[in-house]
């Protein structure tokens, strides 16, 4: 995609059908960049039917998240890396992110380093954009749908190899300036529809797990928003980084068939 081709908003439609279906790049996070697209986004809505998230938050699997949070066998990070590295890491993290480690260290790692990416930009809101979302496409009274089972995700987090979970929160505390400046750069590019620098940026950061968190997972909510598109108009709320490459969602939809075009946003 070109420069020019870039936007967090997309359209998407067959030359046979007369419905039209919107997708848009979204960020877990509070921030104000992240409500960058949030008003046309309400328009887009409310010319649809149908909701499409990355997961069914009404999904009742939910209430359990917590338990899917926590390492196996109630092992704490100490445990999993010595004590020695532990109290390291604790001194670190509560120097540069102000986060007890203690307090979250019975976490799997990489629900820590998600924590303390987050703690790294600044919260303006009361809920992530994709939760906003969804509350307000219920409000209007949206058919609601989810791409993923809470159970999918589960079964996703639960296949991260801790080898590579751990990898992930020392990249973390190794260099505290390159992690923070990462992150923010991320949001930084949210803000300006930056898609290809996104999903560049992601595929990195996930190393030989992009396959798992990327390629496997665009595929199949691609192949799943396409047969719910079938009954009506749709707007799907999806993260960013799974809609920009050449096995991105945008790409997936465009070799079924469908035309694909940007909707400027700012």
């Amino acid at each position: 995609m070109s420069k020019k081709k870039e936007s967090l908003l997309w359209q998407f439609r067959k030359d046979n059908e007369s419905r039209t279906h919107y997708i848009l790049g979204t960020m877990h996070v509070k921030s104000e960049e992240a409500y960058t697209p949030v008003s046309i986004a309400k328009h887009y809505m409310e010319l649809c039917h149908t909701y499409v998230g990355e997961m069914d938050l009404n999904d009742p699997e939910l209430s359990n998240i917590g338990d899917y949070f926590l390492n196996e066998d109630g092992l704490g990070l100490e445990e999993l890396i010595g004590e020695k590295k532990y109290k390291k890491y604790s001194a670190i993290i509560l120097k540069a992110f102000d986060i007890d480690l203690g307090e979250i260290a019975h976490y799997k790692p990489l629900v820590i380093s998600n924590m303390i990416a987050e703690s790294i930009i600044t919260k303006k809101y009361d809920v992530a954009l994709d939760h906003f979302l969804w509350e307000y496409a219920q409000a209007i009274g949206m058919e609601m749908r989810g791409l993923e089972s809470a159970n999918d995700q589960f079964q996703i987090m639960q296949s991260i190899p801790m080898e590579s979970q751990l990898k992930g929160l020392k990249s973390c505390v190794k260099n505290v300036s390159s992690f923070r400046s990462k992150v923010l750069k991320m949001s930084e590019f949210y803000a300006e529809g930056e898609l290809t620098e996104l999903y560049q940026s992601a595929k990195k950061s996930m190393g030989e797990l992009r396959e798992l968190m990327i390629y496997d997972r665009n595929a199949k909510m691609t192949e799943g928003l396409i047969e719910i598109a079938t009954n009506g108009a749709t707007f799907a709320a999806i993260g960013a980084a799974h809609l920009g490459g050449a096995k991105g969602m945008l790409r997936g939809l465009k070799n079924a068939g469908f035309k694909i075009n940007p909707i400027k946003i700012n």
